[in-house]
């Protein structure tokens, strides 16, 4: 049987720098059936990035409140979160009972990311003002535009209320288009990706939006790319997972990722993982801060 580790329906899979109270709590399978850790001798929460292995924190057996449930909790103290900074992480949880070690999951490894919190870059003063304020301060500029040796036949006139509305709808523009999703994410029938997904980006905000199903059947944990933003949009400025929703009150979890990635990862129902059938629909919502 394949072994099997996913999060819980209500456990968070993302932690912010310096956060050191929150817990995620994992249900370590075989086959997407929790297994027993009555037995249990010693846990091991591992975690590891592209690079390979980083650090692990232990697990009493004797802390598990319902170890028939199979569910594994880990929390992100100070020790845990010293060096790691923000990006995307990998999690396994070893087991060792009287039959040996068993590593959680078999297949792969279950994914969770960490974030800048506001402290992480310093930000600067926005200084708000009123529109009156905004009108006054552009017509006392226009008021000191020098003559020019042609053409000017007058003082600059005083600008309207609907000339500072065109000059502030002419600064202010958005721009919207379609991405195309991978083969994973192919319409059935077609061998085409094209205008899958709907975009609107204003200043350095993409909202994306839109419905897709998988091509096949996506297995439970696994961690499949929707879409990898062209150059041309932009770049994604951090790492996110937000949880989604699709049909059938199923839950996903969109992950966004720096290297311009954005993939699917299965999510929970009542504490047992379950595949993403080609007969579900996704329902795509997310706004992406880009740099």
């Amino acid at each position: 049987m394949a072994k099997t580790l996913s999060f819980t329906d209500t456990s968070p899979q993302t932690v912010k720098i310096g956060d050191t109270t929150t817990s995620f709590t994992l249900i370590c399978g075989n086959d997407n059936v929790a297994t027993d850790l009555t037995n249990a001798t010693s846990i091991t929460v591992k975690l590891g990035n592209t690079s390979g292995y980083l650090k692990s924190a232990t697990v009493d057996p004797a802390s598990l409140t319902d170890p028939t449930t199979g569910q594994v909790t880990v929390t992100f103290n100070a020790d845990l979160m010293t060096s790691l900074t923000a990006g995307s992480y990998a999690i396994e949880v070893w087991v060792v009972d009287s039959t040996g070690t068993s590593i959680y999951p078999s297949d792969g490894t279950t994914g969770f990311a960490i974030t800048n919190n506001i402290q992480s870059s310093n930000g600067s003063t926005i200084t708000t003002i009123t529109f009156d304020d905004f009108v006054e301060a552009m017509n006392k500029a226009a008021s000191t535009i020098a003559k020019g040796d042609k053409g000017d036949t007058g003082p600059q006139g005083v600008m309207t209320n609907d000339q500072v509305n065109t000059l502030i709808d002419n600064k202010i523009k958005y721009t919207s288009g379609t991405l195309d999703v991978t083969s994973a994410f192919y319409k059935s029938g077609t061998t085409s990706s094209t205008g899958a997904l709907n975009y609107v980006l204003t200043g350095n905000v993409l909202h994306v939006s839109g419905n897709v199903s998988p091509s096949t059947d996506i297995a439970a944990g696994s961690n499949v790319t929707l879409f990898n933003l062209p150059s041309s949009v932009g770049t994604i400025a951090e790492t996110v997972a937000t949880v989604q929703q699709s049909s059938g009150w199923n839950l996903y979890c969109l992950s966004t990722n720096l290297n311009g990635v954005v993939s699917v990862l299965k999510h929970n129902i009542a504490g047992t993982a379950t595949a993403i059938t080609t007969t579900t629909t996704l329902q795509v919502c997310a706004d992406i801060l880009l740099k």
